[in-house]
């Protein structure tokens, strides 16, 4: 690990087409250096206006891209995942519905450690 104080910024960020899979949200993404992706898929007629970095935490969908520039799919098959890597599980697991928009919202955190050693 390298000592950085800068988060990772996304070099890509691109949704598949949602008719491809009915019952799958695919987004590909890259990293301008090493880290993790989460990624949350909220409908599109909830009452979200935003998305707190907690709840996009909480779906469990997460991808490490270990070097930077490079492509990697974070695949989504319902709401929240069942197996969650870190965090608190969402009680919301719905699947993907036909024919409904989704918004999807993500957050990247470096792989690095700061200044003070976290």
């Amino acid at each position: 690990r390298t000592l950085d104080e800068s988060p990772p910024s996304f070099t890509k960020l691109k949704i598949s087409d949602p008719t491809a899979a009915n019952d799958r949200i695919s987004v590909t993404f890259a990293l301008n250096e090493p880290g993790t992706a989460f990624c949350r898929a909220e409908r599109k007629d909830s009452a979200a206006a935003d998305m707190p970095i907690a709840r996009i935490l909480a779906a469990g969908w997460s991808v490490a891209a270990t070097a930077a520039a490079t492509d990697n799919t974070l695949v989504m098959t319902q709401l929240a995942s069942a197996n969650p890597v870190s965090g608190v599980l969402d009680t919301e697991t719905s699947a993907f519905e036909e024919q409904v928009q989704y918004h999807v919202y993500c957050w990247a955190q470096d792989n690095a450690v700061d200044s003070g050693g976290r």
